[in-house]
């Protein structure tokens, strides 16, 4: 199992989506994305859209009022 981190705060939608779209694709069986975020609509809605479109469970955690840790786990 491999862990992997990706920071997006202060960047702006499409990039943060794209980046991580890209880097969940590159998951393997057990691998986890956690991914620190502080767009609360990619945060709430996108990024665990995406995470249920490629099979994969979100597990959302607020660090603070703007900040999201978001967990994808790969199946």
């Amino acid at each position: 199992m491999q862990r992997k981190r990706l920071d997006i705060t202060r960047k702006t939608s499409p990039y943060c989506l794209l980046v991580v779209e890209r880097e969940a694709k590159a998951l393997k069986p057990s691998d986890e994305l956690i991914i620190t975020c502080n767009n609360n609509s990619a945060a709430t809605t996108y990024i665990p859209s995406l995470a249920h479109d490629n099979g994969m469970d979100p597990d959302l955690r607020r660090l603070s009022p703007d900040t999201w840790e978001i967990r994808m786990t790969r199946q």
